[in-house]
């Protein structure tokens, strides 16, 4: 007895590589999001005047350190086996460098969030806690022009050179005087010879004070012939 068996729909023919395009094209972005979020805080951090990481160094280290981070977490995903040999491996790794700032230290952790971010497929939560960390940066610079604002000078940075050829002439007269057009006057250093003497002086000024304090810089230069002040100052308080 013959026996009919009914017939198996046709299934469509698979196509073997459909799903790789699109998986290289998210590995791709994956990428390109990590390393501009990276270079985003490396940038904003320049912006906000941290001398520490405006090197060529540090720029290198920005834009690498989340893409190596993302490879790491994307080969890792999954494979039990293969997370914990990532992990031996990589206790091995040490910091040679001494971190001088406290600060750079956070960053580099947070660049690394970065990676692990976008080798999670997180890339929303990687976006915004830059944005949210470049914020950061420009309110800290924003307080830091507003406090420079108020005292234009650094009085580890401003110098105030006098220097006396009378041995007659003492200097107390002229610290009294200066300390009346200055906020902050403090000798670094002094050297007395036979016939000359040199004194110089960390200072500050307030910004309302700075016309008064260059006329009595002057008046000092143009009444005592033995006396010569040279101010000098990184600040631009005198220029």
């Amino acid at each position: 007895m013959v026996k009919f068996e009914p017939a198996r729909s046709a299934e469509p023919p698979r196509s073997s590589g459909s799903s790789g395009p699109k998986a290289f094209s998210a590995f791709c972005d994956a990428l390109r999001d990590a390393m501009f979020c990276g270079l985003a805080i490396r940038f904003a951090l320049s912006y906000a005047k941290q001398s520490w990481a405006m090197t060529y160094h540090h720029t290198m280290s920005y834009a690498l350190l989340p893409v190596v981070t993302m490879i790491v977490t994307v080969l890792i995903t999954g494979n039990i086996a293969l997370s914990l040999g990532m992990i031996g491996a990589l206790s091995i790794v040490r910091f040679r460098a001494a971190i001088k700032e406290p600060e750079e230290l956070v960053y580099l952790f947070f660049i690394i969030g970065i990676g692990l971010a976008n080798g999670a497929n997180q890339f929303l939560v990687s976006i915004i806690c830059t944005f949210f960390i470049i914020i950061i940066l420009f309110v800290k610079k924003y307080f830091d022009s507003k406090k420079s604002e108020q005292n234009l000078s650094d009085s580890s940075t401003n110098v105030i050179q006098i220097e006396i050829s009378d041995k007659n002439k003492g200097i107390d007269e002229i610290i009294n005087i200066l300390k009346t057009k200055t906020t902050y006057l403090k000798l670094k250093s002094f050297r007395v010879e036979k016939d000359l003497s040199q004194f110089v002086f960390w200072f500050d000024v307030d910004k309302n004070n700075i016309n008064d304090f260059i006329k009595t810089v002057e008046t000092f230069k143009t009444e005592q012939e033995k006396i010569s002040i040279h101010v000098y100052s990184r600040t631009g308080i005198y220029e």
